[in-house]
């Protein structure tokens, strides 16, 4: 029940009307009995600052942070997690005395679907298709991950450079120059948003012989449950997941440092199950 000792934590981004944000963390609250309530709340680009100074008056306890602002919020909070620093990208904030200190969960939520899907990259060069927003933190994951190197596929090579060129681990390459990657057996993630519901027919690269250098891949997407991309990585025998989990580890990151709490598995094993009946309804 909501009353005045009720924490609350919200989401902030244009649009948002689509987020499955309060959904989870509002259940995680009522699965681990906190006193808290999450909602979401536009800011269009340019009105960060003025949102957080009101925000750290009324002492709304945290934020997750989604387009426009993962870069924009930066330069208005008071400290930056060192790992939030490397990827240059945050997506929660925590309440301090001083003001917001940001945090990238994006990357943990990201290594622990991985790592649950028992995949292991280390001492690998990987393939990552895209260099918008998620690719900060899957690119930082995969180095987190022990990848040797990284082939970035990116319709814009201008703006793949501009982002991740200083690092020499990094190919970068035009999304049709995937014919330079020698060989099979490739682990590959999809950070585009081609595929992304309404638009399920579309793929980030339309060549079959692409997916049959693929064995393992993970769509960052995760509505509908099976992306085309998927199901062409399938179709030429490689593994494939979606990015459901992803979204589901990096809110639990997320809402341990909002309450400052452990979260038990059993409780995150409930949220995935009502997490995937409201996004795909009972399977």
């Amino acid at each position: 029940m909501i009353n005045g000792g009720t924490g609350v934590c919200a989401l902030i981004g244009d649009p948002v009307a689509h987020t499955l944000s309060p959904f989870i963390h509002n259940s995680l609250s009522e699965c681990e009995g906190i006193n808290s309530v999450y909602t979401a709340f536009r800011v269009r680009r340019g009105d960060t600052g003025t949102a957080l100074k009101g925000a750290f008056a009324l002492g709304i306890r945290g934020f997750n942070v989604t387009v426009p602002h993962k870069e924009d919020v930066i330069p208005f909070l008071c400290e930056l997690d060192p790992d939030a620093k490397g990827i240059g990208a945050v997506n929660t904030l925590c309440l301090t005395d001083k003001g917001y200190k940001g945090y990238n969960t994006d990357v943990s939520g990201f290594i622990r679907e991985i790592r649950e899907c028992g995949f292991d990259i280390r001492g690998e060069r990987v393939i990552m298709l895209g260099a918008g927003g998620a690719a900060n933190a899957v690119l930082y994951a995969l180095y987190s991950l022990g990848a040797e190197g990284v082939y970035i596929l990116n319709r814009s090579v201008q703006k793949a450079e501009e982002k991740f060129g200083s690092d020499k681990r990094n190919r970068i390459l035009p999304l049709d120059g995937f014919e330079e990657i020698e060989e099979e057996g490739y682990f590959c993630v999809q950070c585009t948003s081609a595929g992304l519901f309404p638009d399920t027919g579309t793929v980030p690269i339309e060549d079959e012989s692409f997916y049959r250098k693929i064995d393992r891949a993970v769509d960052i997407i995760y509505n509908p449950y099976e992306t085309e991309f998927m199901k062409r990585v399938k179709r030429n025998g490689g593994r494939a997941v979606n990015g459901l989990d992803m979204l589901l580890f990096q809110a639990v990151e997320s809402f341990k440092l909002f309450h400052d709490t452990l979260v038990s598995e059993e409780s995150i094993a409930t949220v995935r199950e009502r997490l995937k009946e409201r996004v795909y309804g009972r399977q």
